[in-house]
């Protein structure tokens, strides 16, 4: 009797798996075909799609299979003979593989559709899943006593989505080896033949675990579930092994998932808001645009959007970033080992991933704050080929000065919107296409007719070419641009604009190629600047303003870089680069000579330089050396050093603390030179309590030559000849950050605290061009002592509590100290250039996030946020300023908000 039931047992399977191979019918005659023209048309007819190496079916034709009706059959009987195999999986993908086959079996999972699946919150433990949820096995098990290391490479990609998944890491815990996808997805490992245990985690996604049965070199290709709430993750870097991982002292990975549970200032997501939560990134007050990283000015630091420059990354007078949160895929904040690919900036890089869009179905979300409103559409138009993602957000918030008493607020205005779309097109397996576009606005004006203006325009086309699993390009065209303008037309005869654009078109080159141990990624990169440094009009026939125009600038950066990371042993990594970078200015152009004896002024003039169009009137090359080292000194810990060195060939002109829409971009010219980064930083990395919290410290000295400062009482409106008004600046800045994380379990929090402090000093060597006497004094945004404290708890998959803490020095500030009144006339006699300093600042926020009904098959998933900015209500100084009143100098107190700020936010995926 019980071989009865084993034997109906085993033909009802023979029968399931023979009917699953079988799905695919074959209805056509393909004898005398290659073997690549039978895969274009069996994919054209049907769902599926081939995967395989060109030099493998050169020779392959099919013969006379007029008896197969199936697929399966015909591939049968083509590989019959030879040393190929094939795999179908449930989603039409055939793996074909030379002599060997790949066997996988997937773990049965109970399903329940009736709800989302929920989220895994228990506590951590290592080995909870070393059990694994895929088996798979790679190369010839005859070659397993072989010798040697071999090598295991794949993409990593989103199962929901099919986007690939960038800042992946995937560690084997046994040997201590790891590594981490890069922007398309990709890794690769050299690992030893054996049985091994690949863990592939990040942000926001399930953990995955692969048991290998390894024999020889192969590919590996995972699919990541997201999960609904990330518990297993940090508010600010990726999974505990990318921190040791990674080579770079200073490198964030910033997950979108992640930064969405902090508490917002008015309803709405910030990336620039949550890069100020990471130790050694500061702003110089509340609500200011810009943000300061290890001592560098806010213009130092290049913001990447689409491959392209951000030349101002804010809305809404700072309150708000430039970039809708509904676009950005992760974030990687480089605030030291700046990798080669990268140049134009001194102090750091923030590049933002976008996403791609949903590969297999509509999908998107909207919201609704009490200021601004978003919408975000997304899915596949041709499915797995061509996908698109649409964002769109705006404000509305004039109702709210309406409501203000202030009669100055009451006739304000103020508004922004920005548009965010993307295409991406799947020519074939080895050649992949995007299109990008941004385009953004604002407008405010202040109980006035004066009106300001400013816009952000980025377009970017990208073509990535496979050459094969371990050699990729990617080729990059872009162009951004910025302008503002400055209106007033109330009185006619008085009516003017005056505006500013700065623009430039960018080339990039970049190459991947990865061997066993080695990655070596060179390329190269030119930029065409074009910048209107002001046009000063009149506005209508009746306005007597005389028209006015600064000289325009062209230029050109180009650079070629190289830098290779390889793995000398299993607890030692060194990347080495070097970018060679270049800059060129081109005419028509005029350059006065000034008598070298005596300072510039208009008076000290002595000649005139004039250049033809195209005619090079300035250059600039120059090296820049990267380099990283990375000693694992056991699972748990790790020690890092690198030492970079960047240039900066374009310069934001402000005589302002904080950025203003209103500053001007200024190219390198005759005079002004590039400004000159050089950064060492050390860092020690541990994980303790079972790799429950994470503890770094990382110490940096940092150094900068050609900073730009302005002599005493310059306007920089219409400056035609600023170099007169320029003072030459050299400076330096130190640093101790520390950071506490506990990154596991219902509860999780972040403790950091930076020490830092940035010093200037001018290099000039006339009396109008020295300041504080020539010594070193403290950079406006000096700020010794920041602490962050973020505190997350999740009740519920429904419900979360988030808040955070921000407690700092406050910003130098230039006090009067005395006054002397002659001849009825006051003078006010200043202390030494920031020799005081603006009250501490000290501010808590709070969130608690709740979502809708779990249920799966709902139109649309519904979430509210309530948040509260500055709780405690705290008025915190922005500034300090002094009037002359009369015979005394009265100072005054700004602050941006001085009471609760609470706020409810309404969103909804679908």
């Amino acid at each position: 009797m019980k071989l009865k039931i084993h034997i109906v047992i085993l033909i009802l399977s023979m029968s399931f798996n023979l009917g699953a191979q079988e799905k695919y019918k074959i209805s056509s005659n393909y004898k005398d075909l290659s073997f690549k023209d039978f895969v274009t048309r069996t994919e054209s007819i049907l769902p599926v799609k081939f995967f395989y190496k060109d030099e493998w079916v050169n020779d392959l034709k099919l013969g006379d299979y007029s008896d197969c009706v199936t697929l399966s059959c015909v591939l049968d009987n083509l590989f019959r003979g030879t040393s190929l195999y094939y795999y179908i999986d449930n989603l039409g993908n055939i793996v074909i593989t030379n002599k060997y086959a790949v066997k996988v079996s997937n773990t049965p999972i109970e399903k329940n559709n009736k709800f989302l699946p929920p989220t895994d919150y228990s506590g951590s433990g290592e080995n909870k899943q070393l059990a694994g949820n895929v088996t798979v096995e790679i190369g010839n098990p005859a070659e397993k006593n072989k010798p040697g290391n071999v090598v295991v490479s794949g993409y990593v990609t989103n199962r929901d989505t099919k986007e690939p998944v960038s800042g992946v890491t995937v560690f084997i815990q046994k040997l201590s080896v790891g590594t981490i996808s890069n922007e398309y997805g990709y890794y690769t490992l050299t690992i030893p033949r054996g049985i091994h245990f690949l863990q592939f985690s990040f942000i926001g996604m399930r953990e995955k675990t692969v048991n290998l049965n390894l024999y020889g070199s192969g590919e590996l290709n995972v699919n990541m579930n997201s999960v609904l709430i990330p518990l297993k993750e940090t508010v600010v870097s990726a999974h505990k092994s990318v921190t040791l991982q990674r080579f770079e002292v200073g490198a964030e990975k910033i997950n979108i998932t992640s930064f969405k549970l902090l508490p917002t200032s008015m309803g709405e997501s910030d990336i620039i808001k949550s890069v100020l939560l990471i130790p050694g990134v500061q702003s110089v007050g509340e609500g200011s645009a810009g943000f300061n990283v290890r001592g560098g000015s806010s213009d130092q630091n290049l913001i990447l959007l689409y491959g392209a420059p951000i030349y101002n990354s804010s809305h809404f007078f700072g309150f708000f970033s430039a970039v809708n949160s509904d676009i950005i895929k992760d974030v990687t904040l480089y605030k030291g080992g700046i990798p080669s690919r990268y140049g134009g900036r001194i102090s750091s890089v923030l590049d933002i991933g976008s996403k791609d869009g949903n590969r297999n179905e509509f999908a998107g979300s909207a919201g609704i704050s009490p200021i601004t409103a978003h919408i975000s559409l997304e899915g596949p138009i041709i499915k797995d080929t061509l996908t698109y993602i649409l964002t769109a957000r705006t404000t509305y918030s004039n109702w709210i000065f309406g409501m203000i008493h202030d009669p100055a607020l009451h006739k304000s205005r103020a508004s922004f919107y920005d548009l965010n779309g993307k295409l991406t097109y799947d020519l074939n397996k080895n050649n992949k296409i995007d299109f990008s576009a941004y385009i953004s606005h604002d407008s405010f004006r202040f109980n006035s007719d004066t009106v300001y203006s400013y816009s952000n325009n980025i377009f970017a086309l990208k073509w990535r070419h496979f050459f094969t699993s371990s050699f990729f390009s990617s080729l990059s065209l872009n162009n951004s641009s910025y302008n503002y303008d400055i209106s007033s037309q109330n009185i006619p005869i008085e009516a003017f604009v005056l505006s500013h654009k700065v623009n430039s078109t960018g080339f990039n080159a970049d190459f991947n190629w990865f061997l066993g141990r080695n990655e070596i990624n060179f390329g190269l990169a030119l930029t065409r600047y074009a910048t209107v440094p002001g046009n000063y009009l009149p506005v209508g026939d009746s306005s007597l303003v005389i028209s006015r125009k600064i000289e325009e600038e062209r230029a050109l950066e180009g650079a070629l870089y190289i830098d290779d990371k390889f793995i000398l042993t299993n607890f030692l990594s060194i990347e080495a680069g070097l970018r060679m970078s270049s800059y060129f200015s081109f005419g028509p152009q005029s350059v006065m000579i000034y008598n070298p004896d005596y300072s510039k002024s208009t008076s000290t003039i002595i000649d005139t330089l004039h250049f033809r169009p195209g005619q090079v009137s300035c250059k600039y090359a120059g090296p820049e050396f990267r380099i990283s080292l990375n000693l694992r000194i056991n699972d748990k810990s790790s020690f890092k050093i690198n030492y970079n060195r960047t240039r900066q060939y374009l310069h934001l002109l402000s005589n302002s603390t904080s950025i203003a829409p209103t500053d001007t971009w200024k190219l390198c010219d005759y005079y002004l030179k590039p400004e000159i980064g050089d950064q060492i930083a050390f860092g020690f990395y541990k994980m303790l309590f079972n790799k429950s919290f994470e503890t770094s410290a990382e110490l940096y000295y940092k150094e900068i030559k050609n900073m730009v400062d302005f002599k005493g009482g310059t306007d920089l409106i219409m400056d035609d000849h600023i170099e007169k008004d320029i003072v030459n600046m050299k400076g330096k800045a130190y640093g101790l950050e520390l950071t506490l994380k506990k990154t596991e379990g219902k509860l999780q929090y972040s403790i950091s605290y930076t020490y830092a402090r940035t010093f200037e000093k001018s290099a000039g060597i006339f009396s109008d061009e020295i300041i504080s006497s020539g010594k070193w004094f403290p950079a406006n945004f000096d700020k010794p002592n920041d602490l962050v404290v973020i505190f997350n708890y999740y009740f519920s998959r429904r419900f979360s509590f988030s808040s955070s803490y921000t407690w700092s020095t406050g910003r130098p500030i230039t006090y009067p100290i005395s006054t002397y009144l002659i001849s009825d006339k006051l003078l006010v006699d200043y202390s030494d250039r920031n020799e005081y300093r603006i009250p501490d600042y000290s501010r808590l926020d709070i969130s608690f996030k709740a979502a809708g009904n779990l249920r799966s098959h709902r139109i649309a998933h519904p979430n509210w946020t309530f948040s509260v900015y500055n709780l405690l209500g705290r008025e915190n100084i922005y500034s300090i300023y002094f009037k002359n009143e009369g015979t005394v100098i009265n100072g005054y107190k700004l602050s941006v908000f001085g009471r609760a700020i609470p706020t409810v936010t309404f969103s909804f995926d679908f």
